[in-house]
């Protein structure tokens, strides 16, 4: 019954007068889609970078974990891409907030945010991730 009542929440957030906004017509969609990929890379750099750092056994407790600077520029580069409206990176977004991932503190209030802002522009996975963390709150 709580499900069914979230669910027509989310419909009512989500209404069909927003489709409008799936496409991004601006002029800016190339810097954003090109940021989106800035920030692919930066992640998945982040994620070799950890994995040798963990597995080089001569570092010092002083040595930095250099994923953290491709972490936080990956960050940057995705919010850059979603505030020019890219829906993509508004998803990855609110799944870093909604998982504390990046370098980023859980934050539910952001990660709902940018869940809704791609799920308004239609992006197949943020209503459903919205459905599923609204379903666990309401549990």
């Amino acid at each position: 019954m709580i499900v069914n009542k979230i669910k027509k929440i989310v419909d009512a957030l989500l209404s069909p007068s927003d489709q409008q906004l799936q496409g991004m017509h601006n002029p800016t969609i190339n810097e954003a889609n090109w940021e989106f990929a800035q920030g692919q890379f930066f992640e998945q750099l982040a994620i070799e970078h950890h994995s040798m750092f963990k597995n080089h056994s001569t570092h010092s407790m002083s040595d930095e974990d250099p994923s953290i600077h491709d972490n936080r520029n990956a960050m940057w580069n995705f919010l850059s891409a979603a505030l020019k409206g890219h829906r993509d990176s508004q998803y990855r977004l609110g799944l870093c907030y909604l998982n504390g991932d990046l370098g980023l503190d859980k934050n539910y209030t952001h990660a709902q945010e940018w869940l809704e802002k791609a799920a308004k522009q239609g992006h197949p996975e943020a209503r459903r991730t919205l459905m599923q963390s609204y379903s666990q709150i309401a549990l």
